[in-house]
């Protein structure tokens, strides 16, 4: 009974690689109309097209400025003075001038120098992270959107079908009529059902090209440029073990952007704590007087007091920060645990009604409307009991739909959220962290 689009199924995430993730994939800005989409082929528009993840590449250039700014050494500094000129008495005009070339700079103690360094790598390190986990989430919600196209192409689908069983009842009704073996008010139900049935299906078609340009507006379309997306929603996988997806959290982009947040709170403490050794300032030139035509060595050396009290308050700020790191991430993998669980309870229950469905629900409402519909051919039923058992079939049928579309929902989610694939079929549509990994590969 129903419409099935033959493609691959979903599988899930593997692990992001570790390091950088090459974007640079290889997209037609104009591609041609395709009569369907596959997972694949939206993600590599959206990782090409999405203005955020360009916002990282620009990004990381900053950083990579600010990185060069953090390995410079003190720089030189040339200095002219002059003394004793233009005033009154015996210094006035130039005959008692003095003037002082002087080269001077700083000696940076504390390992101040390996301090920014190291923060500025902790800073690129956590822009490679977010880029990650907003790539993922970028392709978790086009996802989703994929899922939702994936529900209303088949609730389309169940609708034409209903369409076409209200017309065909329609006529049967009306021949039956005809004979005078049946009243006239059964038509005018029947007409009214084949008319509802074209307003639903009606209906559930805007829907559907309303969840397209959702799918595409995430790569920057107007239009879609495909007539239906590629995949099976009935094909569901199996998942293990709470605990063993939640042991997979830890490696995933979200809490891998919390330790790099932790990095660099902990580059910055060492930064503070660098600063509590103060720099030394020193300067060497020469002198020449204008009244006695001599010339004379000038050097110094000057050194700042009291800078490990004076910088206190840095050093504890910064392990205050470092220590309420923690305790967000705590926090965040508290929640992710949470959504998890319920991902995880969601899709196991919704999966096993698909099936219970699909064998024990569907067959036998097939075959009471099958022997209904004969009865009432043969006179032995009235409109209302065949009309019943096609609605008790239909129902089921959407019913079906609902609970496939819940299960994949949250088995996306659960590739997201514990970065583990529920699925190795060869045939499976690749998912987020695949695609991330896999383009990134071809293109080097």
């Amino acid at each position: 009974m129903f419409l099935k689009m033959n493609c691959k199924r979903f599988a899930a995430l593997g692990l992001l690689a570790a390091g950088s993730v090459l974007l640079s994939l290889t997209v037609n800005a104009a591609e041609p109309a395709t009569a369907e989409l596959t997972l694949q082929q939206a993600a590599k528009r959206v990782l090409q097209q999405h203005p955020q993840l360009h916002v990282f590449d620009w990004r990381l250039k900053a950083a990579a400025g600010q990185q060069q700014l953090a390995e410079l050494t003190p720089g030189y500094e040339l200095g002219v003075q002059a003394d004793n000129a233009f005033g009154t008495g015996d210094m006035s005009g130039v005959k008692s001038l003095e003037v002082t070339v002087s080269l001077s700079s700083v000696i940076e103690l504390g390992d101040k120098r390996q301090a920014r360094m190291a923060v500025s790598s902790a800073s690129q390190g956590l822009l490679l992270a977010q880029r990650q986990a907003a790539s993922l989430d970028l392709l978790g919600e086009l996802t989703q959107r994929f899922v939702t196209v994936l529900t209303l192409q088949q609730k389309t689908a169940l609708a034409a079908q209903t369409v076409s069983m209200t017309e065909q009842a329609l006529t049967l009704v009306t021949q039956r009529v005809q004979r005078g073996a049946a009243p006239e008010a059964e038509q005018l139900r029947a007409k009214v059902a084949f008319k509802q049935a074209q307003l639903q299906h009606g209906l559930l078609q805007t829907e559907l090209d309303s969840s397209k340009l959702a799918l595409v507006s995430l790569w920057g379309a107007e239009q879609a440029d495909f007539n239906q997306v590629s995949g099976d929603l009935f094909q569901l996988a199996q998942s293990p073990s709470f605990q063993t997806l939640y042991q997979q959290v830890l490696a995933t982009p979200t809490v891998e952007v919390f330790a790099a947040r932790q990095r660099l709170r902990d580059a910055e403490l060492t930064l503070a704590q660098s600063q509590s050794a103060g720099d030394v300032r020193w300067q060497i030139g020469a002198m020449r007087s204008q009244e006695s035509r001599d010339f004379g060595l000038v050097a110094g050396v000057s050194v700042p007091l009291f800078s490990k009290q004076r910088n206190q308050g840095a050093i504890t700020a910064a392990q205050a920060e470092s220590q309420a790191e923690q305790f967000e991430k705590e926090t965040a993998l508290l929640d992710l645990r949470a959504r998890l669980y319920q991902a995880w309870q969601t899709h196991r229950y919704s999966s096993m009604a698909v099936k219970d469905m699909q064998r024990d629900i569907l067959p036998v409402l097939e075959q009471a409307l099958q022997q209904t519909e004969d009865a009432y051919r043969r006179g032995r039923y009235g409109y209302a009991e065949w009309i019943s058992a096609r609605q008790a079939l239909q129902d089921a049928q959407l019913e079906l739909v609902n609970a496939a579309s819940t299960a994949l929902s949250n088995q996306v989610l659960i590739e997201q959220l514990a970065g583990v694939a529920l699925a190795a079929s060869p045939l499976a549509i690749k998912t987020p962290t695949q695609l991330i990994t896999t383009e990134s590969g071809s293109s080097k």
